[in-house]
């Protein structure tokens, strides 16, 4: 555990503000919603490859498209095979 996670647990903060992680919320296998990402490294119809904070995740499925995108989260929709963390 990485000294802000114990920070975040001392003083009951969240963790992904503390150790500014990204987050991922997904709605069934068709809608993913990312908060707190550094951009976007490329993008196709069947992966999208998103910068985090020291980390990269990729987001495979079919007919993949960025329905909204802005300086604190987007929308990614099609259908969602998986979520991988690629370490840098």
């Amino acid at each position: 555990m990485s000294a802000g996670e114990r920070f975040a647990d001392t003083f009951s903060l969240p963790k992904d503000m503390v150790v500014n992680a990204t987050l991922f919320h997904m709605v069934g296998a068709s809608e993913l919603f990312v908060e707190n990402f550094k951009g976007i490294i490329s993008y196709t119809c069947h992966d999208i490859l998103i910068k985090g904070n020291h980390i990269k995740y990729c987001v495979s499925g079919d007919c993949l498209m960025i329905e909204y995108y802005s300086n604190e989260d987007m929308k990614i929709s099609g259908r969602i095979r998986e979520v991988k963390v690629i370490r840098n």
